[in-house]
């Protein structure tokens, strides 16, 4: 059976988990204060590209991003109210996405505070990352590291990865590090050791957050782990005794 151009190309977006959403739901799934990577395309058809903090939103007409520092000879030129932007953003929630869409400039701002103020699209673009969700948790773990345990907060859960997060003066992993979380049970004496490699490294404000996908004895331990948490009203933990 010969396919055409249409039928094929739809498969190949099928196959990558890629939908369209509203821009308001986009914009939830992004973390304030999150790196984005910003595209700004000049009438004169030349493009910029670099990244900023998006900080949040007013929830109706406009989002609103950090100014990026360069030069007041770049900003003129590539930062100004009615050019098109393209954003691309990673989301942690749920499955993980990453999050694309397009929008002008409706306003910058350089003074007292620079900022870049867009409009919210009416849809954006959502490429799904993880074949399963994840859980908000309310976890901590420990990793060794030379000299001493790093204590981490984990952010999210799953039986195939998790994001934990740290101080920013903490150290830095690399991709494809293999670490060991431990988890203990505050009520019992049972531990629980997730191994696995890690798989990303963001900045996010004062924190680092960092992706780690488990090896398969790392999720027969994430598989014991979860069968154990309980819903607190808001997130899974371990069950107060």
């Amino acid at each position: 059976m010969i396919q055409n151009g249409n039928d094929l190309k739809q498969r190949l977006l099928s196959n990558k988990r890629e939908q369209t959403i509203q821009g308001n739901r986009g914009i939830e799934m992004i973390n304030h204060g999150s790196l984005v990577t910003i595209s700004v395309k000049t009438p004169l058809g030349r493009l910029f590209r670099c990244e900023t903090k998006f900080i949040g939103s007013d929830g109706t007409e406009h989002l609103v991003l950090a100014l990026p520092k360069l030069t007041p000879h770049d900003l003129d030129d590539y930062f100004c109210e009615g050019f098109w932007i393209t954003v691309k953003a990673i989301s942690d929630r749920g499955e993980g996405a990453i999050v694309n869409f397009k929008s002008l400039v409706a306003y910058v701002i350089n003074k007292p505070v620079g900022l870049l103020l867009l409009n919210i699209p009416h849809t954006m673009s959502l490429m799904q990352l993880r074949s399963e969700p994840r859980y908000e948790v309310k976890l901590q773990g420990h990793i060794p590291i030379v000299n001493r345990n790093l204590l981490v907060e984990f952010k999210d859960l799953s039986v195939k990865g998790c994001c934990f997060q740290f101080g920013v003066n903490g150290p830095t992993f690399n991709a494809d590090d293999v670490i060991t979380i431990t988890v203990k049970n505050p009520s019992s004496t049972q531990h629980y050791q997730l191994t696995g490699t890690v798989r990303s490294m963001q900045k996010n404000g004062a924190l680092k957050n960092c992706g780690v996908m488990f090896d398969s004895q790392g999720q027969h331990r994430a598989k014991q782990l979860l069968a154990q948490l309980i819903f607190d009203g808001s997130r899974l933990s371990f069950k107060q005794m």
